[in-house]
């Protein structure tokens, strides 16, 4: 539902929305020589005040959302094939700036015919993470699975957050700027997410 404040000057509307789908994150480790995208998803809800005579309004998000990296297979001298890879699970937080190419008409009833490029800054809260190893044998395969050990990993990861929608589509890229890992150099989180989104 959209509310329309009408203040001095000028009016506003203020409403929520979802977000979900796909997402493809990475990390980059100074650990690793090159690491790969994994798929994964996010789901979450936004507010938004859309002033209704400016090009310009804001939006604050709670995302949750699947992340992590890998790395490519190998396999051994004895034939074994080896995989490894990160997984962690976020909430996230952006406060973004909205920036749409055209201002609102009063026959406009959602975002959905404005192109809109939001950015800005985003907070996330790490719930969880672990290390997975996998490898497969000739007639198994067997998994380690290995969770962060509290104190290893920063509770608190912060970045960057730009987006550019159409219809009810968004892409968005969060570029991280802290280290996921306390003790190995660098460890931020890359993540491309395509998602279902609008605004009531």
């Amino acid at each position: 539902m959209i509310i329309v404040l009408a203040l001095p000057g000028f009016a506003q509307k203020l409403g929520g929305g979802l977000i979900l789908g796909p997402t493809l994150s990475t990390m980059s480790l100074s650990k690793v020589d090159s690491t790969r995208f994994r798929p994964n998803l996010c789901f979450g809800a936004r507010i938004a005040l859309i002033p209704q005579h400016s090009v310009f309004g804001f939006e604050l998000d709670v995302i949750y959302s699947r992340q992590g990296t890998g790395a490519k297979a190998f396999v051994s001298e004895s034939g074994e094939k080896h995989t490894w890879f990160e997984r962690s699970s976020y909430i996230n937080i952006p406060l973004l700036l909205n920036i749409y190419f055209r201002k609102w008409n009063e026959d406009d009833e959602d975002e959905s015919k404005l192109i809109r490029f939001r950015v800005g800054p985003q907070i996330g809260f790490c719930l969880q993470g672990d290390e997975v190893i996998s490898t497969k044998y000739p007639n198994k395969t067997v998994q380690q699975i290995i969770p962060w050990k509290e104190g290893t990993f920063n509770r608190i990861d912060y970045g960057i957050t730009a987006a550019i929608s159409y219809w009810y589509v968004e892409v968005r890229y969060t570029y991280g700027l802290s280290n996921v890992f306390k003790e190995e150099g660098k460890s931020t989180n890359h993540v491309i997410s395509i998602t279902w989104s609008d605004i009531w």
